[in-house]
């Protein structure tokens, strides 16, 4: 802080400027491509020199949206402005050291270190500071370079700016005027400025606050941790503290990030089998089951049957209960199936409002049995739903189809059409039944 140049910024130095030619209830904006400027502007030692900052972004659209002027108008007056004289800039570079200074010196010279951009500025810094050199004097800008106008946007490159720039000097008239000769009928400003040290306070962590934090990151403990370095750091204590100050997160954890992959991989397997709003397997997972079930037939003669369920006048109870009804509904009726059905039997969800049942070692006798105990269950839930403001049970039922391999239903597929067939049946003859293929 000590080594820093006691002097304003040049807009400050100009703003000041600015209130010494004009009344005292001017009031001074700085448009600068720089963002840094809207905090600086506020600095106790520039002394309330600009009221305000703002980039030519921010300009452009004050503009705009006053209506003032549109994007043709803005141009006519940016071709205006280039035709009026510019004083010869002798002095300085913009936010550089006198021109004398530099051009007297060569790129060997060890005194004087112009650097721009913040990784030179890093290096320079970082030379100093391990005493691979000693300059007297340093120039630096934590951007490439700085180059002003409302045409240098955000985001453009260096090469660009300097372009716009020089094309923009070679319409503009030069006047015969120096600034040497200027500065002799300007009154003076001060420019005199100092810099308080403001240290960075890097906040350190206790043991509890590590040992949360690897927690977060799937440690249990520190014995746990693996330290493999992937993440930049020596150990995951030292990730861990990183982490505390804000300078890496767990995303750069390779071992965390290929758990929770892992994980989500597992989920997503899950989600392929299951049905997402009733949990029960989905058609897929009862396509295959089936097709093995019948396969098992057709070689040991194991008896295999199916339940074809479908929830009766489905539609019309979504159209008056709402959708959010229609799946408590589905949801209570597949909680039903499985809890009723044995463990090596498996329900799923086939359609829309459609349910089977595939009952490995049972015959037609079984099957219907099971359909008839699995109807009067639906017919008994009855469930709660609102309507128009009030909450009432609503009576439900259900048609069962039941069909059995045999003979004549020696394939998967044809133990599903058979099923369907007596479904139908049961539909056609009043609902609420169970009709065997």
């Amino acid at each position: 802080v000590q080594a820093l140049a006691p002097v304003v910024p040049p807009y400050v130095a100009q703003a000041r400027l600015v209130r010494e030619l004009y009344p005292e209830d001017v009031a001074v904006v700085y448009v600068s491509p720089c963002y840094a400027r809207k905090d600086e502007v506020f600095d106790p030692e520039l002394n309330g020199a600009v009221d305000a900052a703002i980039d030519f972004s921010e300009l452009k659209s004050m503009i705009e949206a006053a209506g003032a002027a549109g994007p043709g108008s803005l141009r006519a007056a940016s071709q205006r402005g280039a035709r009026r004289p510019a004083p010869i800039k002798e002095l300085s570079l913009t936010d550089g050291f006198p021109r004398d200074v530099l051009s007297s010196r060569t790129a060997i010279d060890t005194d004087v270190v112009v650097m721009r951009g913040l990784q030179a500025v890093d290096a320079v810094l970082y030379s100093i500071e391990h005493g691979e050199s000693a300059p007297v004097l340093v120039d630096m800008l934590m951007c490439e370079g700085c180059i002003d106008g409302p045409a240098v946007n955000p985001g453009m490159s260096v090469a660009a700016k300097r372009n716009i720039d020089a094309a923009e000097r070679v319409g503009r008239a030069r006047s015969v005027v120096s600034s040497r000769d200027l500065l002799r009928h300007l009154p003076d400003v001060d420019l005199v400025r100092s810099f308080k040290p403001r240290p960075v306070r890097v906040p350190v962590p206790d043991d509890a606050e590590i040992d949360r934090i690897l927690a977060e990151g799937g440690f249990a403990s520190r014995d746990e941790a693996i330290d493999c370095g992937a993440c930049g750091y020596r150990t995951c204590v030292e990730h861990a503290v990183a982490i505390h100050q804000a300078n890496s997160t767990w995303e750069v954890c390779l071992p965390l990030q290929r758990s929770l992959l892992a994980g989500r991989v597992e989920q997503l397997e899950e989600n392929r089998t299951l049905d997402e709003l009733t949990g029960l397997w989905n058609r897929r997972v009862f396509a295959e089951r089936l097709v093995d079930e019948v396969a098992r037939f057709d070689r040991y003669e194991t008896p295999v049957s199916l339940l074809m369920v479908d929830i009766d006048r489905f539609v019309a109870f979504a159209e008056s209960h709402g959708e959010d009804a229609a799946d408590e509904l589905l949801v209570a009726v597949a909680k039903h199936l499985h809890a009723h059905v044995r463990v090596c039997d498996l329900p799923a969800r086939y359609g829309t409002d459609r349910f089977a049942v595939i009952l490995p070692g049972m015959g037609k006798t079984g099957a219907f049995a099971v359909g008839e105990k699995l109807r009067a269950g639906i017919a008994a839930l009855a469930p709660q739903v609102m309507t128009d403001g009030y909450t009432q049970r609503v009576a439900v039922t259900a048609s069962v189809g039941v069909a059995s391999a045999g003979p004549a239903v020696a394939d998967a597929a044809a133990l599903i059409e058979a099923a369907d067939g007596a479904l139908y049946q049961a539909k056609g003859s009043g609902r609420d039944q169970v009709r065997l293929a």
